[in-house]
């Protein structure tokens, strides 16, 4: 199984970084830049409902051939936990547990080759240093600058993006491996969630209107 990079996500977050913050940035394609950027642009997205689209997503992992299978919200399974939310994920996929961080909430494909992964913080989690404000765009600058520094990643953009009807970030990237990550911020009262998807790019492009429209804080209505 080839590296997964949200793994490492939650280490890189707890520590003290000071990085460049994300700024209003310019309107701009939401789609990944060809070199690395931090540029923040505008992301319109269409407003979430309860019933997700069926999308289609070509599954293929290295020495394997392409699978092509829809994904709807009558294929999935909901996950997830009162205090880092809910989401939808197909419902083949299982609890995958990570050896370096064995009490986090991860959920891959059989494979393992796709993985989600869901988090929270509150302030009393994140060391904050001196000028820094706690808040999802402070979380979202500390992610964004882990990836931008990871020598695997070909391109990195951070937008700002409509997510489960809230204003959110959204760290796209993709890696030397033919991974891609999407990685959405957002704040809801005192409390930041991540909500993270890698895998192929296929599969990470079909589920994400599934996340879009079914993440949210009720563990039986997707999008509540």
């Amino acid at each position: 199984m080839m590296k997964n990079k949200i793994l490492l996500g939650s280490v890189t977050l707890l520590s003290a970084l000071m990085v460049a913050a994300c700024g209003n940035g310019e309107k701009k394609t939401a789609e990944p830049a060809a070199a690395p950027t931090t540029e923040v642009a505008k992301e319109t997205t269409a407003a979430p409902t309860t019933t997700a689209p069926t999308t289609t997503a070509k599954t293929t992992t290295p020495g394997t051939s392409s699978e092509t299978k829809k994904v709807s919200l009558e294929d999935t399974q909901r996950v997830g936990k009162d205090n880092i939310g809910y989401v939808n994920v197909p419902k083949d996929w299982v609890v995958f547990k990570a050896s370096n961080n064995p009490d986090n909430f991860y959920y891959s494909s059989p494979d393992q080759y796709n993985i989600m992964y869901l988090e929270s913080y509150s302030k009393d989690k994140v060391k904050l240093n001196d000028g820094e404000t706690f808040g999802a765009e402070l979380i979202a600058n500390r992610l964004l600058n882990g990836v931008k520094n990871d020598k695997e990643q070909t391109s990195v953009q951070g937008v700002k993006a409509d997510f489960a009807g809230e204003k959110a970030y959204l760290i796209k990237a993709t890696f030397s491996d033919g991974k891609t990550m999407f990685e959405w911020i957002l704040q809801k009262g005192d409390i930041v969630y991540v909500v993270s998807i890698e895998g192929t790019e296929d599969m990470v492009k079909s589920l994400r209107p599934v996340f879009e429209q079914s993440w949210g804080l009720n563990a039986k209505t997707p999008g509540q």
